[in-house]
């Protein structure tokens, strides 16, 4: 059974990565989807081999998230929107870290990345001609 800690949505969990709404991705780091029914983004990150729950930090701030897996930073950047950490949780799911983030105000647009900085990397100065 997966590890559940934090908020009360952690027990509304179910064992895979559910469905998602609009879009998802994948970074050299996690993948990532907007999940059914809107109100959450999902994060998944492959765990090094020999990583247990003792050897993950994760904390969840209204506009940040931070991970270290073995003491190593594996993210640290700034949301795109912001979150509620109180019902923002993480899960171990086999192999992989699970970072559940709740959208704050029971938002349920979907996000089009999850980092500011991702965004950034992915704005394609020509298709922003268009909307000007």
């Amino acid at each position: 059974a997966p590890l559940h800690l934090g908020g009360a949505s952690a027990q509304r969990r179910r064992a895979t990565m559910p469905g998602y709404q609009g879009p998802k991705g994948e970074t050299g780091r996690y993948r990532w989807a907007n999940v059914d029914p809107g109100h959450e983004v999902e994060l998944e990150i492959d765990l090094p081999e020999g990583c247990v729950a003792s050897d993950i930090f994760v904390r969840i701030l209204p506009d940040r998230v931070l991970v270290r897996l073995l003491g190593d930073e594996v993210i640290d950047d700034t949301l795109l929107n912001r979150v509620d950490p109180d019902e923002s949780s993480w899960e171990i799911r086999g192999s992989r870290l699970v970072v559940l983030l709740q959208k704050a105000g029971g938002s349920k647009v979907p996000w089009p990345s999850v980092f500011l900085e991702d965004t950034k990397r992915t704005i394609d100065l020509d298709e922003l001609t268009r909307f000007f």
